[in-house]
């Protein structure tokens, strides 16, 4: 009897520790796997991270390309407005400087008020 007891107690403590190798191997496994996930989630990241940054540079090319160009646009106009404008009171300078007198004096009684 006293055999067997410590026969079995033998046999509890290598089934304990063997028991403690898998847990202790399974901890490994789970470690690895879970390092190799946090590099994929690292990877994954880094190249959507990549990716807005390559379509907001996109999108900012495009909306400084379509500035410059409604810049010119209106450049162009009012340089056409101007020279439209001179054009016009270089005809009749009599009745541009009349025009011009016309509005002062309704400013004039418009801020007394």
């Amino acid at each position: 009897m006293a055999l067997s007891k410590a026969a079995n107690d033998a046999k509890a403590s290598a089934n304990e520790t063997l028991s403690q190798l898998e847990l202790e191997q399974r901890l490994d496994d789970l470690k690895s796997e879970i390092a190799s996930i946090t590099k994929t989630l690292t990877a994954l990241g880094g190249q959507k991270v990549e990716d807005y940054r390559a379509s907001m540079e996109r999108l900012a090319a495009d909306a400084v390309s379509a500035s410059l160009k409604a810049f010119d646009s209106a450049r162009s106009e009012a340089v056409s407005l101007e020279e439209t404008f001179e054009e016009h009171v270089r005809a009749h300078p009599l009745r541009s400087v009349g025009i011009a007198a016309g509005i002062g004096f309704l400013f004039a009684l418009m801020s007394r008020r």
